[in-house]
């Protein structure tokens, strides 16, 4: 059997790694509308800050997290295309679900019902996309599809602005009063099923790397944290320092919409289109800059290359966003927020390609679990409720939302910065070794 034969067609790789971007990207509509949404959802249901950020933040990340371990032994087990179905199907039903919430305890559980299909998404991808190209073509797929979450939430603020614009009073609906931003919901849960439809008609690639199935050790998690506990520094900086990155993240996505609105005065409309776009683009271009500054830097003698492009976004995001949020004026608000998108996003990728590089090939697939549960346990609990613990505990002014978004990025960013920099050794000899 040739190697060729091991593998799909190049034509069919692109096409399902284009469905997978494509998932990814409506997942992320439906997890970010809600942050251009904010206000109107506080004020027809009589939230406060808090209450919100508890529902962007622990609503979701507490069923993500509990669904993201048994999901992934799903995924390792049975069928992905119909995990991941199965997935798109429950974020649809529980998006739609947000058009009917009438209160905090049901938009609640609505985005509890997001966070527990959409934790199907990524280790179905991941695994997916493994099986669809050789291990040394990787890099560009995955960057193609870490395009999603930004490609979502550029969208999600662009399509929510447009409704915005079109629906300014309640429609109603089979019985059902709705306000504009249940109108929102209901529509943007349309493409999953449209998209879980298109997926049902496609199989699940060929695992690789199983051939010799009686010769490979059957690893238990217990080794798996022995093998991280051998390079606990390494595994330690990237992990913690990258957590603190989307953090900042979250925080971005989650109340920078509110931020424009509340202090610059603007529409949400004019938040959503404008925005969206920036968002869109620039979130984007961070995500694929980053790799290709990896390698620029590897071809000018930088053998610690990748660890560099970790220093460099932390070193934007500890001092850029505070002084923007601070001190920029209207008129320049949308390139501070494409220059603040750019550099957040700038180590995204090669968070994932750097953990892939320094994890043995038997590993790979726990550790990287680890690293997902990681990243949204830390920046889902913490990106989305910092912002509103400064203006309604520290503060006590929803009007304070540009001072607490500035405090939030003054001590993330440096934070990142540090552990990135103290581990430094530890991190750059693991990225360098071959495994």
């Amino acid at each position: 059997m040739s190697d060729q034969s091991l593998w799909p067609s190049k034509k069919y790789a692109w096409f399902l790694t284009t469905l997978l971007l494509i998932t990814y990207t409506v997942s992320f509509i439906d997890r970010a509308m809600i942050n251009l949404l904010i206000d109107p959802i506080r004020e027809d249901l009589a939230l406060s800050d808090i209450q919100m950020g508890q529902i962007l933040g622990p609503g979701f990340m507490i069923s993500y997290i509990l669904f993201s371990l048994p999901v992934g032994r799903m995924v390792d087990k049975f069928n992905r295309i119909a995990v991941l179905i199965g997935g798109i199907l429950l974020w649809s039903i529980a998006t739609a679900a947000h058009g009917f919430s009438s209160d905090y305890y049901s938009l609640f559980v609505s985005r509890a019902g997001v966070g527990a299909g959409e934790a199907a998404v990524t280790p179905a991808s991941w695994s997916i996309i493994a099986d669809l190209f050789r291990p040394e073509e990787r890099a560009f797929p995955m960057s193609f599809y870490l395009m999603g979450p930004y490609i979502g939430q550029g969208l999600a603020l662009l399509f929510g602005g447009f409704i915005i614009q079109l629906y300014k009073v309640p429609v109603e609906i089979f019985g059902f009063v709705l306000q504009p931003w249940q109108m929102i919901f209901i529509l943007i849960a349309i493409p999953g099923f449209i998209l879980s439809l298109g997926l049902a008609f496609l199989s699940d690639p060929k695992r690789k790397g199983i051939i010799n199935k009686e010769k490979q050790k059957d690893e238990s998690f217990i080794d798996v944290i022995a093998y991280i506990k051998s390079k606990f520094s390494a595994y330690f900086t990237l992990m913690i320092a990258a957590s603190f990155i989307v953090v900042l993240l979250y925080t971005f996505q989650a109340w920078v919409p509110t931020y424009i609105a509340r202090i610059h005065g603007w529409d949400l409309s004019r938040v959503g289109y404008l925005f969206g776009i920036v968002t869109l683009i620039s979130g984007s271009l961070g995500v694929l800059t980053g790799p290709i500054l990896e390698r620029a830097l590897e071809k000018r003698g930088f053998k610690n290359s990748t660890h560099s492009v970790f220093l460099i976004s932390a070193l934007a995001v500890a001092i850029i966003p505070a002084l923007t949020f601070l001190f920029v004026t209207e008129d320049f608000i949308l390139p501070g927020m494409f220059v603040i998108s750019f550099f957040i996003t700038l180590p995204m990728a090669c968070f994932a390609s750097g953990l892939q590089k320094m994890t043995p090939q038997n590993y790979r697939g726990s550790i990287s679990g680890l690293y997902v549960f990681v990243m949204n346990i830390v920046g889902l609990s913490l990106g989305p409720t910092v912002v509103p613990f400064f203006t309604s505990v520290i503060f006590q002014s929803d009007m304070s939302i540009n001072l607490a978004l500035s405090y939030t990025f003054l001590i993330f960013g440096p934070l990142s910065f540090s552990i990135f920099f103290l581990g430094r050794k530890a991190l750059t000899k693991e990225l360098q070794s071959e495994n």
